[in-house]
Order: C-alpha cells, then structure tokens, then sequence
C-alpha cells in the first residue's frame, strides 16, 4: 500500500501554523488545540469505522447509499495556487468530485482512481459529520477578533482545526484500507 499521502500528525502541525489566526493564539495552547482536534478526527474515524467498517474502500457508494448527491465534474480545478479535489455543500448534502483533480492526484501518489478517490472521500465525510452530527472542530477554540487596549471584540474559529481533523480522520480510515478492512492493532 502506498504511504499515506495527505499531511500525517506530524505534518498536520504546519496547517495550524499557517493559518491566519494562529498570531492570535497563545503559543502555550498550540500543542493542546492541535492534540484536541487531531483526537477528534481519530475518534470519529473509529466510531465511523465500527459502524461501516467496509465503507472507507468505497465511499462513492457509500455517499450515494447515505442519501447525498454525488456530482462529478470532468475539470482539473485549480484557484491561485490550490488544486481542489472536492467539495461538500452541507446546505444541499452534495459532493463535488472534480475528476482531473482526482486523476492527477491518483497519478502523483500511485492510487487506482477508486481508492483514491475513496480516500478523498473519506477527508470530505469528516466536514459533512462537523456540519451534522459532532460540531465544528473550527469553533472548538476562538480567538478574539480585535483586541484595543483592555478590550477584545468579536470572535472567530481557528479554520485549521478543522482540516487538521479531516486529515485524521482520513488517516484513521486510511490504515484501515491499508490493513484490508481489519483495525490495525
């Protein structure tokens, strides 16, 4: 099985470090918000994997059969200097696949199509669960907006935790895939 080609735990760290709220964290909670939504992500790929333990190798069916719509576009999205896989609307229950996207991600990291895609899949049913059943990972810790002297206004959440929580997520069910459907011990 190939290595695990979305960012690991220890690559994971980079996103929240990158993210443009991270100057309002203090550095002595990094650790502990990025552990939190890491653990999360795990927690909901293991319960996920109790109840479907066959879904993670075929996701695209396993979507369809949970009522969302699945749309696939024949395009190789980039914007600015992101390639996009896919996209959940939460409003209207669909997946967006953009199959070039996909095609040359498989490509690049030696998947078959269906497992990659299947992969990928696995990273956008964590955002469906945030919307509809665990909550935001992003709103697990805020940080203020505006700070003026003594005064601080408006909050926001810290958007990384949530891709953070998807990353693992996937990778949970990755090592799945990985062990031919049998948890790794």
């Amino acid at each position: 099985m190939n290595p695990f080609p979305f960012p690991d735990k220890e690559n994971s760290m980079q996103i929240l470090l990158d993210d443009p709220v991270i100057a309002k964290i203090d550095p002595d909670e990094i650790e502990g918000i990025f552990e939190d939504a890491w653990t999360m992500g795990r927690n909901a790929a293991e319960e996920f994997l109790r109840e479907y333990p066959e879904a993670p190798e075929h996701m695209e069916d396993f979507l369809r059969e949970q009522g969302f719509q699945v749309q696939t576009a024949d395009v190789d999205y980039v914007l600015g200097n992101r390639r996009y896989f896919c996209e959940y609307y939460s409003a209207q229950n669909i997946v967006k696949i953009y199959r070039r996207s996909v095609e040359l991600w498989c490509k690049e990291n030696g998947f078959d199509y269906r497992r990659g895609l299947s992969l990928i899949l696995c990273h956008e049913y964590y955002h469906y669960l945030e919307w509809h059943k665990l909550g935001m990972t992003s709103r697990r810790h805020l940080v203020h907006i505006w700070k003026l002297g003594p005064w601080k206004f408006g909050k926001t959440g810290v958007p990384a935790l949530s891709e953070i929580a998807a990353n693992a997520f996937a990778g949970t069910c990755y090592l799945r895939m990985a062990a031919g459907g049998e948890k790794e011990e």
